[in-house]
């Protein structure tokens, strides 16, 4: 039992997942200590860092080596000292081309110069110090979350002292600068220690590594404006407190992203495995377990934010954010695009074009919904519209793992599991609002239903059973 949970998705995701809370809890704490404009230009300040390694294709060397590692063990050295070498090369890219447009980047973003010098330092290194984790999953190996872990343990640690202590921007971006050198450094050293990964590596072997990510990369690019897209331009159009107000009710739950990509990083393998075997049966199984081992946990959470939005504003951010209530009831139904891994048999199977393609497709359509309603519809008409045509990829993705690997719709999707949670989580969530009237307010409220939801639903899944043929479907 041990042993199949290791070789499972749980592994990197609990150990992601107990970092991520650091992360989650961190605004909750900011907001506490900074003023609504500091959150607001510290929400922005990170957005537009999240989006520097997309503009440059950075991540596309990092996050194949889980592709690079299905090769044979004589070649597989050096595709990831490529993947290495490629990731370093793109990061000088981006630190000359970033000092050059350095003024144009201050003034558009209306930062202080202090600010931009050190989103373009981090930006630039930000995918290279996440390159020992990646390869480390790759290879088997626990280690990789486990440093991750502990690096954001202390980044979370770190950003919470100082705006306790100096209630300082300034010095949460300074300290930030100095982590992501120091994970950088730490990373080349382990990369070579442990996974045996430096810099020697052929002409070759990088134009094949490049080929092969480029298109990811792109599709990576699009994906994230298609993802992306509101916050980018309501961040010009609003105020940074009212951005502070939007970015809040846009509440990113780490684990369930978490949750999601390690079940893609134990799938794509999986569907690799069973394409180049021509076994169908074995591809749509692992397709439809990855399913409903999402599901699992993202439906209830999806009920429990829609269901106690406002409570959980109150609760986490103050009064002072009840504006984000209505932003967090509609992003809640976000969290449905993550039950799905429409894109994870073009990747098993090579396929990467199909991804760029979809995305070619998607991205113009989503942007200018997005401006138009920016203009005439504000920050509720933004977050609905992108959010509706940011399921259309979903459908197509699924309809091309459908075809790529030979399926039926029946045989990818798990409806006796995914009726059951539905099913649960909707008995439960009129349960709590039938008590909402018995509570003083709605903070008890919250805390007493939202653990009883919580309590009740993994009770009734024992109960019917799901959880004990949890990884058999």
């Amino acid at each position: 039992m041990i042993q199949k949970l290791k070789n499972d998705h749980w592994p990197i995701f609990l150990l992601s997942s107990l970092s991520s809370f650091g992360n989650l809890f961190l605004p909750i704490i900011l907001v506490r200590f900074l003023t609504p404009e500091d959150v607001g230009i510290y929400k922005i300040f990170f957005l537009h860092l999240s989006a520097i390694p997309f503009l440059f294709m950075a991540g596309g060397p990092v996050n194949s080596v889980f592709y690079w590692t299905g090769k044979e063990e004589r070649e597989q050295k050096t595709y990831l000292n490529a993947t290495w070498s490629l990731s370093l090369m793109i990061a000088g890219v981006i630190l000359g081309v970033g000092f050059l447009l350095k003024d144009f980047v201050s003034q558009n973003l209306d930062l202080p110069h202090q600010y931009v010098s050190i989103l373009i330092m981090t930006g630039a290194f930000y995918s290279p110090s996440g390159h020992f984790s990646e390869s480390s999953i790759a290879l088997k190996k626990n280690i990789g979350p486990l440093l991750d872990t502990i690096f954001e343990l202390m980044k979370a640690a770190g950003f919470i002292f100082i705006a306790w202590k100096f209630k300082s921007l300034s010095y949460i971006f300074i300290f930030f600068s100095s982590y992501i050198l120091l994970r950088v450094l730490i990373c080349t050293y382990l990369n070579k220690r442990i996974n045996d990964i430096g810099l020697r590596t052929t002409k070759f072997h990088l134009q094949k590594v490049w080929l092969y990510c480029t298109p990811i990369a792109f599709s990576g690019l699009l994906s994230f404006f298609v993802d992306k897209v509101d916050m980018l331009l309501l961040s010009t159009h609003l105020s940074a407190s009212s951005f502070a107000f939007y970015s809040m009710g846009c509440l990113v739950v780490p684990p369930l992203y978490l949750l999601e990509m390690s079940v893609q990083k134990v799938l794509i393998p999986d569907l690799s495995k069973s394409y180049t075997e021509k076994n169908s049966e074995a591809g749509a199984e692992a397709f439809r377990k990855a399913i409903k081992n999402i599901s699992f946990l993202i439906i209830p959470s999806f009920f429990g934010l829609f269901v106690f939005a406002k409570p959980i504003i109150r609760f986490l951010y103050t009064d002072q954010y009840l504006d984000s209530v209505i932003f967090l009831q509609i992003f809640a139904f976000s969290y449905l695009l993550l039950l799905f891994p429409h894109d994870s048999a073009a990747r098993a199977t090579g396929q990467t074009g199909w991804i760029l393609k979809m995305y070619l497709i998607i991205t113009p359509l989503l942007l200018v919904a997005a401006y138009l309603s920016a203009i005439y519809l504000g920050a509720i008409g933004v977050l609905t519209i992108t959010l509706v045509i940011k399921f259309i990829p979903k459908f197509l993705g699924l309809r091309f793992s459908k075809q790529t690997m030979g399926w039926q719709w029946r045989d990818m999707f798990p409806l006796k599991h995914l009726i059951l949670f539905v099913t649960i989580c909707i008995v439960l969530s009129l349960f709590c609002k039938l008590c909402e009237s018995y509570f003083k307010n709605d903070i008890h409220w919250f805390l007493v239903c939202g653990s009883t939801f919580g309590i009740l639903y993994l009770a009734s899944s024992n109960l019917i059973g799901t959880r004990g043929r949890y990884a058999h479907v």
